[in-house]
């Protein structure tokens, strides 16, 4: 399950237009500001159509961005574009510190107990500011674990697996 470097991942959403000369609000979803940086160039998913974009400028805002693309330069170019995911090939992503991992290689790793049992499948991840919070799901149940260093055994992408640490009354039986 090792992350494939033609693997596409989502790095935002465009929300709403900024202004009326061609910007757009990006949501962004990730830890490196540079990705919208002018000159970078990130594929528009859209209708189930692919297709490059090029950063013409930025303006950062808390957990978005203010963006102009190249060849937007009116409302009317960009007002189509709202919702549209934005993706980069996960070759293209910022090494990360070791023992890190992006949200994307987690989702849908297999979790299991400190005693082997398979708790059920990582499905989503809520970042909570202080700490992620993985949601796991299996057997009709909900575990909430939080992503911290007390709380994770190990993380074997290649396996698929992660292993928690004996969590006494965080997971009942």
């Amino acid at each position: 399950m090792t992350s494939r470097p033609d693997r596409w991942v989502d790095v935002g959403r465009i929300g709403k237009p900024h202004g009326l000369k061609g910007e757009v609000v990006v949501h962004y979803f990730g830890d490196a500001p540079d990705r919208f940086a002018p000159g970078s160039e990130v594929e528009l998913i859209q209708k189930g159509q692919r297709r490059t974009l090029t950063v013409a400028t930025t303006r950062p805002m808390p957990k978005k961005f203010v963006v102009k693309f190249e060849g937007h330069t009116r409302i009317e170019d960009v007002e189509p574009l709202r919702g549209a995911l934005l993706q980069v090939q996960a070759g293209d992503l910022p090494a990360l510190a070791p023992d890190s991992n992006y949200h994307f290689e987690l989702i849908g790793l297999a979790v299991l107990g400190a005693d082997g049992q398979c708790l059920g499948k990582l499905e989503e991840i809520l970042s909570t500011g202080g700490n992620d919070v993985y949601i796991v799901r299996g057997g009709g149940r909900e575990y909430l674990i939080p992503a911290i260093q007390d709380a994770i055994a190990s993380v074997d992408l290649e396996a698929g697996i992660l292993t928690l640490k004996d969590l006494k009354g965080l997971i009942e039986s």
